[in-house]
């Protein structure tokens, strides 16, 4: 019984779902009955000139010329004709009820839509004040309620095509699409056609996409690395033919003044990629500066300095393209030749982009060759592509060398990041190898020194500083010898060989004590390697100094210079003789040593801190940390070094120089 109870059930529900079914259908064919469309494209009636009354329904047309709705009239007898020109059509609607459309492929140049003597639209800016404005979209219109109480219906298409379009450009329509139907029908049909337009625009609109993520990239990559110019520049590469790209694919569907949409996009791809290209090859590979380097430049500023001074009606679009195209024929020719030189000079970068840059100039100077012949009536084909596909969507020669040279540059421009960061990251640790090496060299803390109060600031001006100074205790005699330098330059470099010269400063105190004798080996360690300054002092337990110096600033003794002897910078010259000055300390005598950084010390308005102040500040018994911080806050272009020596063994003896030669 159960299962007779579940076939009924499984029965019912099928005759229900039939008759749904069946019910679904019967809706369907009768809104079937309510949608119609007809074809509009055909012989259309004609007449030059300009007449209201040509709107009117009840006009008789039959004088008229016909001429094919699918071709302009340049083709249908009215070669070169510009200014005003009537189309006129009848067509007798289906009986049902409901709003009605009407679609119109695309129109040279602006024009005005009438249904049975009722304005419909206004495609553009007509006379009195004309001014071209242009789409390459079909359109679609609503006609009035009003104009259709007759079902026999009278369309007139006034048509006002621009003079200076006139010599190259039949006006009215040019392609086939014109339908009336229902407003639902033809909106359908109005979205196919825009479906099909921008399935035939998915190239352009793919590159753009991709040439504005590239754009992004690059500028990304220039952020990080804003010494290496060749990123923005091609990050505006990017950026203008993108720019170029979305206004072309706009100029597809949106109205726009053809003067701006054309000189814009003339602008962008001539002026903005050409000036971009120009700088981002002259980056990349550095060329000489010849008088076709300038050239090429004036050709690509040239219609920066003049475009957007015109608005169509001066120059014209058609001469503004010719002119333009003949401007951006010199870059090209100049960006190849520089390729070509660079690859047969084995640059690997050069080598990459031959292939991309000649494709993309052979599709460019194709198209712009092009351009010049059909404004010159030499052919007839505007904007000359060569299709390298069809499907899935189509792609052109340009299209293609835009692709490839966007390619072969990101990865020359990740190649180039990554082999900096790998630079970089090396740089890095050989600093901090550098850096930890001077670290041990240069003492952290002072050893002690029996009868000598020693403090010293040492600052670098970069993390490895090319200042060094050494105290070494003397425990066989109680003496101290004192070292403080400055090698010539900064960074790296400068460090290495501070730290040279530190090493070399404890292997010649381990047998001399002779501060003579220690820049003698000094000097001899830094032959062909560089310069240095240095002072070396030697302190007797007794507080008499001994102090040889080559060319380093004198000490400042109680706010006094030592007048010293000048000599000659270490690694200046071999077997160099360096004066030898002698001196003793008193109880409370103070002594001070600085390197250069002091007093070449520079505030942002140019002054220095010099040898005046630095005096001042020691004849004040300033310590070694507080004349380093009012050096460095003054402003540090420099290493910074300060030591002070302070007496603490009274010998009974004023502090006074004693003995000044030469050594032996």
């Amino acid at each position: 019984m159960r299962s007779r109870s579940l076939l009924c059930v499984l029965l019912a529900a099928g005759y229900c779902a039939a008759g749904c079914c069946g019910l679904l259908r019967a809706q369907q064919s009768a809104s079937a009955g309510l949608r119609w469309v007809l074809p509009l494209d055909g012989e259309w009636r004609f007449h030059a000139g300009d007449q209201a009354a040509w709107a009117q329904p009840d006009l008789d047309d039959s004088r008229w010329s016909l001429l094919r709705s699918d071709r302009d009239w340049s083709t249908q007898g009215y070669n070169g004709y510009s200014g005003m020109g009537w189309y006129r059509f009848h067509v007798t609607l289906p009986s049902q009820p409901g709003p009605v459309s009407i679609m119109l492929p695309h129109i040279f140049t602006s024009y005005q839509v009438y249904a049975n003597g009722e304005l419909v639209s206004t495609f553009g800016k007509m006379p009195p004040d004309p001014r071209a404005y242009s789409t390459h979209a079909v359109r679609l219109y609503k006609l009035p309620p009003s104009a259709l109480r007759s079902r026999d219906l009278t369309i007139a298409v006034r048509v006002w095509q621009w003079p200076a379009w006139s010599r190259y450009f039949g006006g009215g329509p040019s392609a086939p699409g014109a339908l009336v139907g229902d407003s639902d029908s033809v909106a359908r049909e109005y979205q196919q056609s825009v479906s099909a337009l921008h399935w035939e625009d998915s190239g352009v609109l793919l590159l753009a996409f991709l040439q504005t993520i590239g754009a992004l990239a690059a500028l990304s990559l220039f952020l990080l690395r804003r010494s290496e110019r060749e990123y923005l520049w091609f990050a505006a590469i990017l950026a203008c033919s993108a720019a170029a790209g979305w206004i072309w694919y706009s100029y597809r569907y949106v109205v726009w003044p053809v003067w701006l949409a054309n000189q814009l996009r003339d602008l962008l791809i001539v002026s903005g990629i050409g000036l971009a290209q120009f700088g981002f090859f002259t980056q990349l590979f550095k060329p000489r500066r010849t008088p076709v380097y300038w050239l090429v430049l004036a050709c690509v500023l040239l219609p920066l300095c003049t475009g957007m001074m015109d608005s169509g009606n001066r120059i014209g679009v058609l001469p503004w393209n010719l002119g333009t195209s003949l401007l951006i024929l010199p870059l090209h020719v100049w960006i190849l030749s520089l390729l070509a030189v660079r690859a047969w000079q084995n640059y690997l970068d050069a080598r990459v982009l031959l292939v991309p840059v000649f494709l993309q100039s052979l599709a460019t100077v194709l198209q712009r060759l092009a351009v010049v012949t059909f404004v010159l009536d030499w052919q007839h084909r505007w904007g000359f592509q060569v299709a390298l596909l069809e499907r899935p969507f189509p792609v052109t020669l340009t299209q293609a060398g835009d692709l490839l040279f966007l390619a072969a540059v990101l990865v020359i421009l990740v190649r180039r990041f990554t082999r900096s960061r790998t630079e970089e990251e090396r740089y890095a640790s050989e600093f901090a190898s550098a850096r930890s090496v001077q670290q041990y060299l240069i003492p952290m803390q002072l050893p002690h020194t029996p009868g000598l109060a020693v403090c010293c600031e040492y600052r670098p001006a970069l993390e490895v500083g090319g200042d060094f100074f050494q105290v070494i205790p003397e425990t066989a005699d109680g003496g101290t010898l004192v070292v403080v330098g400055d090698v010539e330059g900064k960074g790296l470099h400068a460090g290495m060989l501070a730290a040279l010269l530190v090493g070399a400063v404890r292997t010649a105190a381990e047998f001399t004590t002779s501060p003579a004798r220690i820049l003698e080996v000094l000097n001899d360690s830094l032959q062909n390697r560089g310069h240095a300054t240095c002072l070396v002092l030697r302190i007797e337990a007794d507080g008499l100094i001994t102090a040889a110096n080559a060319g380093h600033l004198p000490p400042y003794l109680n706010g006094n210079e030592v007048p010293m002897e000048g000599a000659l910078p270490l690694g200046a010259m071999p077997d160099a003789h360096f004066p030898i000055t002698h001196w003793r300390l008193a109880a409370g005598d103070r002594l001070l040593l600085i390197t250069d950084g002091v007093v070449e010390a520079q505030d942002a308005e140019g002054h220095l801190f010099g040898f005046e102040r630095a005096e001042d500040l020691a004849r004040h018994r300033a310590t070694a940390a507080s004349l380093a911080d009012l050096a460095q806050r003054f402003g540090q272009t420099d290493d910074i070094t300060v030591l002070s020596i302070e007496s603490q063994v009274d010998v009974g003896n004023p502090a006074r120089v004693l003995v000044q030669s030469a050594a032996v």
